[in-house]
C-alpha cells in the first residue's frame, strides 16, 4: 500500500472536509434534494418520511456500501447537522435511487434548473425517440414487459461520461476482486471527520464488527481490481498519476445530480468528491478529476499533477 502513498491522499480529503464553502455546498444540495423529495410526496399522495426513507436511507444503496450511512431515523437530523461524510452518503443513496423522482421533476418544471430539464430532454429523446417522460416511462415498461435488457435507466439518462461505458469495453476498466485485499482495512485513527455516533450505531444495528479498530467498510481499494490494459491506466500511468481504481464511476453520477441544481458549481463538486472518496481510499483525485471533465472541469488535463491542481484552487475557495 506504500506506493499509493496514503498519507498524501488523506491530508488532501482532509482539507476538503474542512473546506467550509464545500460544507455549505454540500448542505445546501442537501437542502434541495429533500425540498424535492417533499414535493414529489406531495404531489404523489405519499407519506413524506417514506419516501426520504426509500431515496435517502442506506437502503437505496447496495449492501456493501455501507461507509458514511446511518439509520434511516436520524436522516433530517444528518441533513441538518451532519458531518459531510453522512451528507455526502445521503447525496450518493439519492443517485443510485432517485430516476422516478428526476423523471417526475422534469415533467412537472420544478427544482432543477432550466438547463438541467433541457439536457434531461434532451438525452430522453436521444436514446428512445420519444419526446416526454409520460411516453419515455410507457417506453421503458412496453420493454420491460417485453424482456429486452435495458441500462441503467437513471445512470444512461443523467450521465455524460465515458467512465460507465468503459467498464464494458473489450479491454474492462476494472473487475470485482474475487477476494477482497484482506491486508487492507480502513482504521478508525484515520477515518475523517471523525466518526459520529449515528454511523456506529448503524454499524452496530446492522451486525457489521469493529474488530482491533478495524472498520467493516468496503473500499475501491479492497473491492476493485484494475485492468492494467485499459487505455485510462495506461495513461495515468503514463502521466505519473496515483492510481486507486480507475477513473470514478459513483463520481461521474454524483457530478450528473449536482448539475441539475441551480447552485452547480465544478470545483466545489470536486472538493466534495475528494472529501468523500480519497480517504479510504475509494479515489485518487486524479481519478474524480477525469471523471469531472464532462460536466464543466475544463482547465486541468491529465499532464498536470492532480494533487497541485486541487490544492492550488482550495486557495481560492478560503
Amino acid at each position: 500500500m506504500s506506493e499509493l502513498n496514503l498519507d498524501k491522499l488523506r491530508r488532501l480529503s482532509k482539507k476538503c472536509s474542512d473546506n467550509k464553502k464545500t460544507q455549505e455546498y454540500v448542505h445546501k444540495v442537501c437542502l434541495k434534494i429533500r425540498k424535492l423529495l417533499i414535493n414529489y410526496a406531495k404531489d404523489t399522495r405519499q407519506k413524506e418520511y417514506n419516501v426520504l426513507e426509500k431515496y435517502l436511507g442506506h437502503d437505496a444503496s447496495p449492501k456493501n456500501f455501507s461507509y458514511g450511512q446511518i439509520n434511516t431515523k436520524y436522516i433530517n437530523h444528518a441533513i441538518d447537522n451532519g458531518n459531510i461524510r453522512e451528507r455526502m452518503t445521503i447525496i450518493t443513496n439519492f443517485c443510485m435511487s432517485g430516476c422516478s423522482v428526476i423523471l417526475w421533476a422534469v415533467e412537472k418544471k420544478v427544482h432543477l434548473t432550466q438547463k438541467g430539464i433541457n439536457i434531461l430532454r434532451k438525452r430522453l429523446y436521444n436514446l428512445t425517440g420519444v419526446s416526454s417522460v409520460k411516453k419515455f416511462n410507457k417506453y421503458i415498461r412496453n420493454c420491460e414487459n417485453n424482456g429486452f435488457v435495458l441500462p441503467c435507466k437513471f445512470v444512461s439518462i443523467t450521465s455524460d461520461s465515458s467512465v460507465s461505458a468503459s467498464r464494458m469495453l473489450a479491454i474492462p476498466l476494472r473487475e470485482a476482486r474475487v477476494k477482497y485485499i484482506n491486508e487492507y482495512f480502513v482504521n478508525i485513527k484515520d477515518v475523517y471527520p471523525k466518526l459520529s455516533n449515528r454511523e456506529l450505531e448503524y454499524i452496530k444495528d446492522n451486525n457489521y464488527k469493529i474488530t482491533n479498530n478495524k472498520l467493516p467498510w468496503i473500499t475501491g481499494l479492497q473491492y476493485w481490481k484494475v485492468n492494467d490494459k485499459n487505455f485510462y491506466i495506461e495513461l495515468m500511468r503514463h502521466h505519473t498519476q496515483m492510481i486507486v481504481c480507475g477513473p470514478s464511476g459513483n463520481t461521474d453520477l454524483n457530478m450528473s445530480i449536482l448539475r441539475l441544481f441551480d447552485n452547480f458549481d465544478i470545483n466545489l463538486a470536486i472538493f466534495a468528491c475528494i472529501s468523500h472518496m480519497c480517504n479510504q481510499p475509494h479515489h485518487s483525485p486524479c481519478e474524480i478529476l477525469l471523471a469531472s471533465i464532462p460536466y464543466g472541469l475544463n482547465d486541468w488535463t491529465i499532464s498536470e499533477d492532480s494533487f497541485k491542481y486541487v490544492n492550488n484552487k482550495l486557495k481560492k475557495y478560503q
